[in-house]
């Protein structure tokens, strides 16, 4: 029984030191992608820019809208937008 102690296979076995290391390495790359996450979040949100398009001006959206579908030419487009963002 003391050989068994002392080779290092204990009560909780061989098997479970490389689990528990496994286990921690996933829990330290999941916490530096839910950081990374965070920080781009918070750039973008600086940046005035959001995920989900809303933050977007209607009339500058409806604008670019108009302009992907070909209503109106490029020159159009840009003559509207800079007298939109005055």
């Amino acid at each position: 029984m003391q050989n068994i102690m002392m080779s290092g296979m204990g009560m909780m076995g061989s098997g479970f030191m490389g689990i528990y290391w496994i286990l921690s390495m996933l829990v330290v790359i999941a916490g530096v992608l839910l950081i990374a996450w965070a920080v781009v979040r918070v750039v973008r949100r600086a940046n005035g820019r959001r995920d989900d398009g809303l933050s977007m001006d209607p009339a500058i959206r409806v604008l670019k809208e108009r302009y992907a579908r070909g209503e109106i030419d490029r020159e159009e487009y840009l003559q509207r937008l800079r007298d939109l963002q005055d």
